[in-house]
C-alpha cells in the first residue's frame, strides 16, 4: 500500500504533464526555420508521395490554424526540402469536399479550395510572388506588392505542379527552380526569405466570406481575413 497516496498522485500528474505537452512547431518557435539542403533525394513529381517516406531531414509543418473561422477543418501537411537545383514541396490536404471551379483561365483557381505558397525578400512585402494552386494542379500565379496590387500577367513559366485527388482529400506536389529563389535571395543582405503558406477551403461554388475557410500555418495580426500583409509570413532560410 502507498504511504502517501496524494503525493503519488501529484507526481503523476507532473510527468504526465511534462512528457505530453506539445513541443513549439516550426510556425510557433522564434527560431528561424531552415529548408534543408537534401542533394542526394530522387524526387518524381507525379503527385505521389512515396518517394518522400524515407526523407526525414525535412522543413515540415503539420499544424495550421484557422485564424478567423472553424478549427475543425481537415488535416493540412506541408514538406519541402531543395537540391540546390529545385525547391521541392507538396501539401496533403484533407477534404471530404472537394470544391473547384471550371478551369478556363488563372483567376478560376481563385474561386475554389487550393493550397498557398507566397514569397518575398522583404519584410514589408514591397514586392512579393504567390503560387495557388487548385486540387487539379491547375495554377494561379502572379507577382504583388504591397497592399494588394496584383500583376496577373506575370508567370514562372519553369513552375512544375502535380497532383492527386483522394477519396478524403488532395495532394499537391511541385518543385520551383532555385534559379527563381537565388534571384529573391540575392535582393536581402541576409540570405533569407519570407514564407506565407496558406490554405482556401470552400463549401460551395458561392462566393460567400462567411463560410470560406482561410488557413495558415501562423496568424496574422489581422482582424479580417488577409494573408497579404507582413504579418502573415515568417523568416525562412535555405540550408547549405
Amino acid at each position: 500500500m502507498l504511504k502517501n497516496p496524494k503525493t503519488f498522485l501529484f507526481t503523476f500528474i507532473l510527468l504526465v504533464g511534462l512528457f505530453s505537452h506539445p513541443k513549439n512547431t516550426i510556425a510557433q518557435s522564434t527560431d528561424t526555420p531552415i529548408i534543408p539542403f537534401n542533394k542526394g533525394l530522387s524526387i518524381t513529381i507525379d503527385g505521389n508521395l512515396s518517394d518522400w517516406n524515407n526523407q526525414n531531414n525535412l522543413f515540415s509543418v503539420n499544424q495550421f490554424i484557422s485564424p478567423w473561422g472553424n478549427q475543425n477543418f481537415g488535416r493540412t501537411i506541408f514538406k519541402a526540402f531543395h537540391d540546390g537545383s529545385y525547391f521541392y514541396f507538396y501539401f496533403d490536404i484533407k477534404d471530404n469536399n472537394i470544391v473547384e471551379k471550371k478551369f478556363e483561365k488563372e483567376e478560376d483557381v481563385g474561386r475554389g479550395d487550393r493550397g498557398e505558397i507566397f514569397l518575398s525578400a522583404y519584410s514589408d512585402l514591397r514586392e512579393y510572388y504567390c503560387f495557388e494552386i487548385s486540387p487539379s494542379a491547375k495554377v494561379l500565379d502572379y507577382r504583388a506588392s504591397h497592399y494588394r496590387k496584383f500583376d496577373y500577367e506575370w508567370d514562372l513559366e519553369s513552375l512544375e505542379v502535380k497532383s492527386k485527388i483522394k477519396t478524403d482529400g488532395y495532394i499537391l506536389e511541385g518543385r520551383i527552380p532555385m534559379a527563381f529563389i537565388k534571384g529573391l535571395l540575392a535582393s536581402n543582405s541576409e540570405q533569407s526569405l519570407y514564407l506565407g503558406l496558406f490554405r482556401g477551403e470552400f463549401d460551395s461554388m458561392e462566393w460567400d466570406e462567411k463560410t470560406i475557410n482561410w488557413i495558415s500555418w501562423i496568424r496574422p495580426t489581422s482582424e479580417k481575413p488577409d494573408f497579404h500583409i507582413p504579418s502573415a509570413f515568417k523568416k525562412v532560410q535555405f540550408g547549405q
